[in-house]
């Protein structure tokens, strides 16, 4: 706490030599954001958590990525059928289709140790990925990679996958902010006969060689980046940005209005509207695939393992006051799994799909079927310092305490949410927006609904739906995987796992100065192209 009050002096201390006229030393190249939370780990493996991914895609070399748009602009969407190379300077796909030749950039080093980047890293992060069985395991599981013995180190700078298997969103996920490129020899050296990989070193260390690297970390206080300067491509504008950690979000609208900070995230919509208002502020809101939602433990023998109770709750819930009143309409009523605003939304005409309203009524009788017609009571977890999510979750406490309900409202840091998640430890939670980083059915399905997931957060298991979207996996013909993926979204709504409350927009508050914001799929903000204009 006393480093935290140091910190906002300093920056106070810091606007007011700038009013004074006192100079700055390259005040304009440094970018700082105002956060909620600070990283649970710096470990590529295990990026989950809203602020960790927001780090490791911004300081760790993913494969590819999505194009940097040209030009100038204040903001703009990616184009998300356009790569381009970042660890790996080109691919080819090969025999049919079956393998995948990459090769690795040449030139690179490791900024923090000043090794050079060659194929063996890609192989042993890779290899790590695997071992781990954590995150990338299953984003490379996905194009059939579950084996070293699809690997081959052609040469020095070559790595070929072989036996993959067709996918509709190979090159999107290999763009994923896990797939961060390790200095292999680096992270060797802190290998136990315990911790073959390393974990416990890499959660709190930084190995990587991204446009911005690891400066400084003061947990729970700040992270401080800098530029790489060895890194491979075009410089970014800004040569340091600071993540400062301040969990009241009415804090950070003060400081993004008095101009000490330059983007301040997770506002509350209230708050956006303040901020729009302000002198020299700018909010953006563009429709997006995020969604706010509440996920039940549906374990067997988990509070919520009955299909009656959760349907009772899912019509309990208030959602015109959600949307209208705690988004300010910055969001859509969400029809099921699958966003409003995702393209696969009106391709696979999933506006006709059953779906949940208010009707306290029916939640009453419901309530009554599951054997609690005199009311119960659970738990809910809820993201720290995250306005809408705080205001949204008594929305629904007010609602389900009309049918008897008792909510209790526990707020916790993306660290215990992460853990709680990980482990099936809570009855119900509420994350800040959750959003597929991929726009695909079998990219939704895979990652949240599969039985054998690595975030299957819900526990839930449904093998007829197992079998429709696994079914798909190969097959990149839409018209082919329509009707699959209509009945395991049908299957999905009726089990009813999670409460899907709203589609919200992507939201920013920036100073009026910033621009190249790029709008990604997975609304993490790409520091890259940042500048002041």
């Amino acid at each position: 706490m006393f480093r935290r009050i140091v910190l906002q002096v300093v920056i106070l201390a810091a606007s007011f030599l700038a009013v004074c006229g006192v100079a700055q030393a390259d005040s304009s190249r440094t970018l700082r954001i105002a956060v909620a939370d600070d990283v649970a780990t710096m470990d590529p493996t295990f990026g989950q958590s809203g602020a960790t991914n927001l780090f490791l895609k911004n300081t760790y070399l993913q494969p590819i990525q999505y194009a940097i748009p040209a030009g100038s602009y204040e903001s703009t969407n990616a184009d998300t059928t356009v790569f381009e190379g970042n660890s790996v300077e080109s691919w080819e796909i090969t025999n049919n289709g079956r393998n995948v030749v990459l090769k690795i950039r040449q030139g690179m080093t490791f900024p923090t140790t000043g090794n050079p980047v060659t194929a063996d890293d890609f192989w042993w992060t890779l290899e790590r990925a695997l071992g781990t069985k954590a995150g990338p395991a299953w984003v490379w599981g996905n194009v059939g990679i579950t084996s070293m013995d699809q690997v081959k180190r052609v040469d020095e700078w070559t790595i070929e996958l072989m036996d993959t298997r067709p996918s509709a969103i190979q090159f999107p996920l290999m763009r994923d902010q896990t797939l961060g490129l390790l200095d292999s020899e680096e992270v060797k050296k802190h290998v136990t006969g315990d911790d073959p990989w390393a974990l416990e070193w890499m959660s709190r260390n930084y190995a990587g060689n991204g446009a911005f690297v690891l400066d400084t970390w003061e947990p729970g206080t700040r992270i401080v980046l800098k530029a790489n300067p060895n890194f491979f491509a075009e410089a970014p504008y800004f040569d340091r940005i600071e993540l400062l950690v301040i969990p009241q979000s009415s804090n950070r609208l003060a400081m993004l209005a008095s101009g000490d900070v330059d983007i301040a995230f997770a506002l509350s919509a209230a708050q956006l509207d303040q901020a729009d208002k302000a002198r020299s502020v700018k909010v953006l809101s563009i429709p997006d695939r995020q969604k706010l939602s509440v996920g039940f433990n549906v374990r067997p023998d988990a509070t919520f393992d009955n299909l009656a109770l959760r349907q009772a709750l899912a019509y309990a819930v208030p959602y015109d006051d959600i949307v209208f009143g705690v988004l300010k309409d910055r969001a859509a009523k969400s029809a099921g799994p699958m966003s409003v605003n995702s393209r696969f939304f009106a391709l696979y005409n999933l506006a006709d799909m059953p779906s949940y309203y208010t009707d306290l009524d029916k939640a009453r009788e419901l309530l009554a079927e599951a054997g609690h017609g005199d009311g119960f009571a659970f738990e809910l977890i809820t993201a720290k310092g995250v306005p809408h999510v705080e205001q949204a979750a008594a929305s629904l406490k007010a609602s389900f305490a009309e049918i008897g309900v008792d909510m209790t409202i526990t707020p916790v840091s993306q660290a215990t949410m992460a853990e709680k998640n990980g482990q099936g430890t809570y009855d119900a939670f509420m994350r800040d927006w959750l959003t597929d980083y991929v726009d695909d059915p079998y990219y939704h399905f895979f990652l949240w609904w599969g039985t054998k997931v690595v975030i299957n957060w819900t526990g839930y298991s449904n093998s007829q739906v197992d079998d429709w979207y696994q079914g798909t996996a190969a097959i990149v013909d839409d018209s082919v995987r329509r009707d699959p993926y209509r009945n395991a979204i049908r299957q999905l709504i009726k089990d009813s796992p999670m409460l899907w409350l709203a589609d919200g927009d992507y939201t920013l508050a920036v100073r009026e100065d910033i621009g190249g914001i790029t709008l990604h799929p997975d609304t993490l903000l790409y520091f890259r192209p940042l500048n002041r204009m």
